[in-house]
């Protein structure tokens, strides 16, 4: 055989060989369900384009039906929920030193705020891309930023909170022209306080603060002027613990959703912390996720996860039904490609 010839069949190999590996790790719009996490329906694929990622980060749904989605591009993209239309999408005013990490819906009108991390400020859109406002400023001062990572409207129509790191891990209370109202956290990263607090969330009744305390992979729970309630959660992978979590959103029955970056899995509480239940494990199939980061809840209840380094979003439909309590601790975990506290 020429060597022309052979390098033909060589080509044609790794070209059937790309396509199985892309089948079998679930490129591309998907409604099928597998395994032992049925239900799961994927959508998206790497890439740089209109409905496709590079490893998707933050996600929230809005009121009016749209899916908003911020990857590492620098750019938020906008679908239908009920048919994965892509709408728009817009670039952030600079995303060289890095991007959001946080996106959530204001309640009282549908805006969206943007945690704008590398940038030190919080970005306040319409639906339509346009910035409302503006503001933030690098420094350790009340009211000043370093790394912001999530921003959360009130209902109450005036009050912004806004959870921070870098020499400093605080949450901080403002009102939405970005005025520094009051804060609580500390210098110190260790067990006893906020050791990279990654994303808020209110619960129903608007009075009590839970956040995301990634450091030491728990929850902690606050009232509205900063006094701790209770914190829930441990390093581990049994039930009930935790590796990174970065994210996660209060469902319409109560139930708090914690995605977990390390365990590669989503977790179910109860707002008391009482375990409920997890969905997923390390993977590239449909139902199996690869570090995964942001999640969110739509007003039916259907979860939304950033698939992150499997370039692509999942849904959950009735998510409760796929939620199970038996989890044996494992050993194997899908390779992390960085440390996401760094």
């Amino acid at each position: 055989m020429s060597r022309g010839a052979v390098n033909r069949c060589f080509r044609r190999a790794w070209f059937l060989s790309l396509v199985l590996i892309c089948l079998l790790a679930g490129c591309g719009p998907s409604g099928s369900e597998t395994g032992n996490f049925r239900g799961a329906m994927a959508f998206g694929e790497s890439g740089r384009q209109p409905a496709q990622f590079s490893r998707p980060r933050a996600v929230t749904f809005t009121k009016s039906g749209l899916i908003a989605v911020i990857d590492r591009t620098g750019r938020l993209q906008l679908f239908r929920k009920e048919n994965w239309e892509f709408v728009r999408q817009w670039r952030f005013p600079q995303y060289g030193n890095g991007t959001p990490t946080g996106i959530t819906t204001d309640p009282t009108d549908d805006t969206l705020w943007v945690a704008d991390t590398h940038y030190s400020r919080i970005i306040h859109y319409d639906q339509e891309g346009r910035i409302i406002k503006m503001f933030g400023k690098a420094g350790e001062n009340p009211g000043q930023m370093i790394f912001p990572t999530d921003a959360v409207a009130d209902p109450d129509g005036k009050t912004l909170w806004v959870c921070e790191y870098g020499r400093r891990n605080r949450i901080i209370k403002m009102d939405r022209e970005g005025v520094f109202e009051k804060e609580w956290g500390s210098e110190v990263f260790d067990s006893g306080d906020l050791g990279r607090p990654m994303a808020i969330c209110l619960s129903d009744d608007a009075q009590r603060l839970y956040v995301i305390d990634a450091g030491n992979n728990r929850v902690v729970v606050y009232d509205r002027d900063g006094k701790e309630l209770k914190r829930f959660g441990r390093d581990g992978n049994g039930p009930g613990e935790m590796i990174y979590p970065l994210d996660m959103a209060m469902a319409p029955d109560g139930s708090l959703y914690v995605m977990e970056y390390g365990n590669c899995r989503v977790s179910r509480f109860t707002q008391d912390g009482k375990f409920l239940g997890a969905w997923g494990e390390p993977g590239y199939s449909l139902g199996q996720l690869y570090s995964p980061w942001g999640c969110a809840v739509s007003q039916e209840g259907d979860l939304l996860m950033a698939d992150t380094n499997n370039n692509r979003l999942q849904l959950l439909k009735d998510p409760t039904k796929y939620f199970h309590r038996d989890i044996a601790p494992g050993t194997y975990r899908a390779p992390v490609l960085e440390n996401p506290l760094k």
